[in-house]
Formats: C-alpha cells, structure tokens, sequence
C-alpha cells in the first residue's frame, strides 16, 4: 500500500501506452486473419464485456496493454493469455481519495482465469477465476461465468461471484451449507500487500450475479456491450469517489486495427469512462518474415550427376497391379530380395540400350510384389534401373549415394597440397561472411571439415547452421563429405551438428526436405579436446556498440512515471579464446530519474534500495568493467569466471559452473560470487559492505507450450537464504513472457511493502516488428519498488541464456527454417 497526494488523473497511462506502441506496433493496414472474431477486454484489462469478466478467451499467447479510467480510477493493465485456457493479468490502479483527505492508493493487483470447458453448441463456456488474489485485496474477488453465442454475432454472460462481485442483490453462500467458516470473509482496506490469501478464496456471506450481452455490429470492427454488474465500489465511496444511480453499464467499441481496441462507456448512471487497449500476438509478426535472400543452392557435385545416370530415372510406385502377359522384348526375368526385408527386385534382359520404363511398369503389373526393376543388356551389364514402389526407391537412392560417394571421395590430392587447403578456407570464410556468419575456426581433413561458428545474425541457430552448410557444399573440394558445425556462443562451443553432404544434395529443393535433413543430423555436445585450432591473428578481437536505451521506473507514490533516455557504450576486447575484457558506460541525455527522492527505511542492507542514489550520483557511470574466462572442460559442462566491477551496483569476484548435455532438456548449475558494494557514483570506489552470494540452479524446458522453469536456491546479496521460481513461456520468434517470485528468510513485515520480491518479464524480438535478421531484443521486467530482501547479482554473461537455444530439442523445433 502506498499513499499519495493529488489527481489520479495524473499521466501514468503514458507509458503504457508508449510500451504498447512498441508491443502492438504502427496500424497494420488491413486486419489480421481472425481479428473481428477475438474477444475484447474489460476495463479491469482482462476478457470480458464492461467492469464484468466473460467466460471468453484471448488467442494462445496474446499480450495486451491497457488503459482505462473512470471516475477517478485509472488502471493499466497487462494482460497475457499464458496457455490457450489460462490468462494472467498485472494491474496497476491509482484511487483518487481513498484515504481520509484525500490521499490516493496506488495498488497493483494480480488476476488469474481459467476456461474449465469450451463452448459448444449445446453449452456454454465456463471459467473460473480469481481477480487481485495477490495484491492489497481491495479488488478481490472470485467468481464463475459461462458465455454463449446466440448467434455468431450475438455472445450473452451470465455468472456469480464473492467478494466485490456480491455487494448487492446477493443470495447466501452457499458453500456455507458445507462449512460455517465460508460465511466470513475479511474487509480488506489496502493496507497490507503482496500476499495471497488462500483463506479469502470464495468466502463470505452472499454470492452475487452478474451478466451482460455484447453485439458485433454490421459495421466492421464495431461493438456494443450492455452489462448489469453489483459492484457497488463500497471501498472506494468510503471517502468518496464515485455515487451510483444504477447497476448497469453501457459501452461502444471500436477495433480500427487488429492492435487497437478503443472503447466509451456509460456507468452506473452517474460516469463517463474510457478504454484503450494495445494488443499483439507472437505469432502475428508486424512485418513479413523471410525478406532476406535465401541461402545459397546446394548443387549436387559433378561426379553425382554421371553415377545417377548409370542407375536410371526414378518412377512413381504402381498403384493397379492389371495382370497382363511379359513385355515384348523382354528376356529371362529373375526375382531377387534386395534393399529392405522383403523387397522384391527384378533383373530383365532386353535388347538395345534405351531404358524401357514402360516394361518395367508392365513387369510390376504382371508380378503384383516387385519394388524395382533393373535392365540389364545380353552381356549383363546393367543399362538403367526403374524404382517402382517406396521401398524400392530408398534402396536404390541408398545404393546410388553410396557409389556418388565412394567415386567422389577417391580424390584427397588436394588435402596434401597447403596452398590448396588455405585457398579453401579463404573462400569459405568469405561466402560465410556474405551469410552475416562468423568462421572462427576450422580443420580439413580428406572427408570431413569442422568449423566453429559465431552467429551474430540469425535468430534460429538451425537457420544458421543452414546457411553455413550450403557456402559449406559451394566451396570445399567435392571428396569432404561430412560438415561438422560448432556454434559458439561468446567463443563457448555449446553444441556440435554433423551434417553428410550427399544427404544434403539429394534433399535439396525437395519439399520434405527440412524434416528429411534432421533425419540424417547428428546433434551432439562440442568436444573441448577436439577444437580446431583459430587462424592466425585471430586474437585480439574487438567488439563495439552505442545503443540508447529508455530506462523506466513506475509505481512510485510521489510520481508514478519516471524515465530516462540514455546512452550506452559497450565495448569487449577478446584477448585469447574466452577470455575478455567488457566494458559499459551509460550517460543520461534527458531525463526525470535523477528527481526520486525517497530515501530507504529498510532495516536490511540497503543492497538494491538505495537505487536513487546510484541513478542521482552515476552520471555518467561506469556499469561494468570485468574480466570473463569461459570454458569448457568437458562436452557437457561449462564454466565462468569473472572479475570486477560486475554491475552498477557490486563489484567482486564470482565463478559459475553449469552442467547441460545436448540431449536433455534440463541442467544443473552453481554460483557463488564475494562481492563489494559499489559508491553511488558508479566509478572505481567502493562502500563498506560486503557479502559472499551464490545460488544453485535447476533448469528445465518442459517441452509443453514452451514453458521453461527454473529454481535457483541460496544466499542473496542482503544475506538473507532462500529461493527465486521462474516460470517462463517462450515462443519460437523468440517472445517470452514470465513471472518469477522469491521467497526467503526475511519476515514478509520486514521486507516492506509487497511482501516478497516478485515480477513479470517480457521479451520481444526486435526480428517480431522489423524486416531482416537480427538476434536483437526488447526487455522489460514489471515489478513492485526496488527492495533488498530476495535480491541477485545482475550478471550479463551466465551460462543458461547461452546454451539453452543450442541443444537437440532447441534445433529440432528450429529445423524448419534450416533450407531458408
């Protein structure tokens, strides 16, 4: 709970609204596929007709943010349809004159739904959900809804709720007839925060209803919703706020663009209210996908073309199987079992030298069981040979690739010459470049090439390991027939892809062709011992970006918007593989964060509270200055050491170590840091408090929606022990969106207000909104006031980010884009 003085009429929806032009993007001009037919949201910012949920759900994945206010109530609202049934939503709400005097109640609020069924044509939809079930309570609520569609264009609610659903035309509860206890149900006044109180859930003396009817007009992307709701704002009215004349609400929509939904509202007799909200879906990119040129053609080695020749064209299977007499011109016929158990073969004798493809089907009719037919000449030597059935068409395709192969690779003379070899590896590493990929090492051998490659530019590894097999195929000497690509992450080898050429010349241009080249993939964990050694002035390796960033801070009572623009130079010189000297300097270009004047009362160390100092005194700072080692020691564990100053606030000394094998979706991990507090000017000075911090880690990537979780266990910078929870869904654009929260020692009182450390972080891929590839992203984390209990080293470079998106799993999902 936090109080304030003035107007809720403030401008805080600004930066929602500036964060959800970002999310949702300029007016698309035409609508998305499906967008008239996706549900709207409420003013609460969840889905549902006017101040009421529905039973209704957004599509799988759609982020919103809203903005909306009446009667001196502006609420900002995320909103994310977490799985295709759940939605979870974080509301920001400031109250005008809540408190005696007039001083306004800045709350954010937690909600969860559920759809326990779909609608049918019989019954309705039913959800279930729990509105500020983690917050101060003054929205609480629980309730159960069902909603029908009268008519595709007609949706009629109807549903009944406790708490702030039950304030008026009520009926007793009738969970009361199963324990006495249900009747109670504590009056919350916003004093307490962060907390859920499983106790409150469907409690109290009434139940209420609620319902309402929404019709999709004739004219396109046009709404008007009508609800009766018996929310009668008791909390609110205490000190004033708003008078109602009557239960019902009415509204007018408008979805111009399938990201904008404006609304207006007549409510409850007596207010005017307004609605916006910004929407976008991860799988509705802004753009179009795929702009870039395509990889280079892999074109079959020369020597191929002549071995195909020899082995005939290959013929559609017989489905009929008419029985007729032999063919003309056709001699002894054999049958043979060859190629897989059971497959027939047969080897005709015929006259001349032109392959009779029509004999063939002619010999497959007659037999009824033969997958292929090879013409041999009076002299026995075979003239072509005709694939008839699938069977028949993988053996003779296998026993093809194995000649190519076997022909091709007779050739090594070029491995013994060094200029032969060095002007290979030139031309390689020029056609990688032209791909926007990195060679950072490589080795040849007679048949078999191994690189290590940096991928600066890709978002998917699988489409950069695409690209590199296809300059791959163009440039090295026709006898190389195994690819072995080394992704590199910070010159980490995370995980090795082996790749036959052969298999990749036979599936090129073929419409199966991506899900046939991970058949024949190896994925497999890189081998520290058996690295390629770098080229010869590899090392140093200088990198350097200037990038502005807009740094945020909200909820705070004396002025709930806050921000800067900054610049931030970042600059790392590579001295030998893995280990490398980073630095990172920001400076305020304009700016309101420096004006936060709320000193910290907290009684812990003051490890993240004193934030306003750091933001006040550290212009311009000096965020980071460390030395990283990264290494490998072996196939499936990495390691970290780093030293310095890590981040704007601490500076010390840490080592990480993760365990993660390419063909397990989880890992294991430990940390421990002894660091140093920085001074609040971000330079080289250091205050008086130290502390030893580390945490072991569980990961896993559930392979369900893309959820991914993670547990990290241990001391945190204020000493206190305890655990972080993480839930994470990531799409495969590169979206994410998740929740954490962080339980420890430290007394939920003594922390302050919220209770506990927890928040909601949210990734777009700049790839999402913009044309072309790019590896970029926009980060935000949503959480209450900076406090110290539950607090982290903010290290940039640990491991888990690095090897997650490289192993088996991350690659199967991502081969589709391998021949793009």
């Amino acid at each position: 709970m936090t109080r304030g003085r003035g107007a809720a009429t403030r401008a805080t929806g600004a930066v929602l609204a500036g964060a959800a032009v970002l999310l949702s993007g300029a007016p698309a001009p035409a609508r998305a596929p499906g967008a008239a037919d996706r549900p709207s949201l409420n003013l609460y910012g969840v889905t549902g007709l006017i101040d009421m949920p529905s039973a209704q759900s957004q599509p799988d994945g759609q982020a919103s943010l809203t903005t909306s206010w009446f009667g001196g109530y502006l609420r900002n609202t995320f909103h994310f349809q977490a799985l295709p049934r759940l939605e979870g939503t974080f509301r920001y709400a400031i109250i005008d004159e809540f408190y005696d005097g007039g001083a306004a109640l800045y709350d954010r609020s937690f909600d969860l739904k559920f759809r326990i069924s779909d609608e049918t044509a019989l019954f309705p939809a039913v959800a279930i959900g729990l509105q500020d079930m983690l917050g101060t309570g003054v929205y609480s609520g629980e309730y159960i809804v069902a909603t029908k569609h009268l008519t595709p264009d007609v949706t009629l609610t109807g549903g009944m709720g406790w708490g702030r659903f039950a304030e008026l035309n009520g009926v007793e509860n009738p969970l009361r007839w199963v324990a006495s206890s249900a009747g109670k149900r504590e009056r919350l006044t916003g004093d307490a925060t962060g907390q859920v109180r499983l106790g409150q859930f469907f409690r109290g003396p009434n139940v209420g209803f609620f319902g309402g009817i929404e019709w999709r007009t004739p004219i396109e992307g046009l709404r008007l919703k009508a609800e009766y709701s018996p929310d009668r704002y008791t909390r609110e009215r205490k000190f004033g706020g708003i008078e109602q004349r009557a239960p019902f609400n009415f509204g007018l929509e408008y979805r111009p663009f399938a990201g904008l939904e404006l609304g207006a509202y007549a409510m409850y007799g007596t207010e005017f209210g307004l609605r916006a909200t910004f929407t976008a879906n991860p799988d509705a990119p802004m753009v179009p996908q795929d702009l870039d040129d395509g990889p280079a053609p892999i074109a079959p080695r020369r020597a191929a073309a002549a071995a195909d020749e020899r082995f005939g064209p290959v013929r559609e299977m017989i489905d009929d199987l008419p029985a007729g007499p032999m063919p003309a011109g056709v001699g002894a016929v054999r049958l043979e079992r060859a190629g897989p158990a059971g497959a027939r073969w047969a080897r005709a004798r015929v006259q001349g030298y032109e392959c009779p493809a029509d004999a063939a089907r002619a010999i497959d009719a007659e037999l009824g069981m033969v997958d292929g037919v090879t013409f041999v000449s009076p002299g026995g030597a075979a003239i072509c040979s005709v694939v008839l059935r699938p069977a028949g068409r993988a053996w003779i395709e296998a026993a093809a690739r194995e000649a190519r192969v076997t022909a091709l690779t007779a050739d090594v003379a070029w491995h013994q010459d060094p200029k032969a070899r060095a002007t290979a590896l030139e031309a390689l590493r020029a056609a990688l470049a032209e791909e926007g990929l990195e060679l950072a090492a490589a080795r040849l051998e007679p048949t078999r090439a191994q690189i290590e490659l940096r991928n600066p530019r890709y978002r998917h590894n699988a489409q950069a390991v695409g690209r590199a097999a296809a300059r791959m195929a163009a440039t090295l000497p026709p006898s190389v027939e195994l690819f072995d690509v080394t992704l590199l992450e910070s010159s980490l080898p995370t995980v090795t892809v082996q790749l036959r050429r052969s298999l990749l010349e036979d599936q090129a241009g073929d419409p199966d062709g991506a899900r046939r080249s991970w058949l024949g993939a190896r994925v497999f964990d890189a081998d520290p011992d058996a690295r390629p050694a770098p080229p010869p002035g590899a090392y140093p390796r200088l990198s350097w970006s200037l990038t502005p960033t807009v740094p945020v801070n909200l909820f705070d009572p004396d002025e709930p918007l806050r921000a800067d623009l900054r610049l931030v130079a970042s600059g790392a010189v590579e001295l030998a593989r893995g280990l490398s000297v980073t630095a990172r300097g920001a400076k305020r270009v304009v700016g309101t964060l420096d004006q936060i004047t709320r000193e910290s009362n907290s009684t812990l160390p003051h490890v993240r509270s004193d934030f306003a100092l750091y933001l006040r005194e550290g212009d311009p700072a000096l965020e980071r200055l460390s030395a990283d080692f990264l290494f490998k020691p072996a196939p499936a564990v990495f390691g970290r050491v780093s030293a310095g100053l890590l981040e704007p606030m601490f500076a010390g000394i840490g080592a990480e170590l993760l365990w993660k094998r390419a063909d397990l979706p989880w890992g294991l991990g430990v940390e421990l840091n002894h660091v140093r507090q920085r001074d609040y000017d971000q330079r080289f000075g250091l205050l008086d408090y130290e502390v030893t911090t580390g945490h072991a880690s569980v990961y896993w990537k559930t392979g369900w929606f893309g959820l991914e979780a993670q547990v990290d266990a241990g001391r945190y910078l204020a000493g206190d022990w305890g655990a972080t929870f993480s839930l994470t869904r990531r799409f495969a654009n590169g979206w994410e969106v998740g929740g954490f929260f962080t339980l420890t020692d430290v007394p939920f009182d003594e922390y302050g207000e919220g209770s506990f450390d927890k928040g909601i972080r949210v990734t777009i891929p700049f790839g999402w909104a913009l044309p072309g590839e790019n590896r970029s992203s926009f980060r935000s984390v949503l959480k209450p006031l900076t406090r110290d209990g539950g607090q982290r080293l903010e290290v940039d470079n640990r491991l888990w980010p690095m090897v997650r998106d490289s192993d088996r799993a991350a690659l199967r999902e991502q081969w589709g884009t391998f021949w793009k």
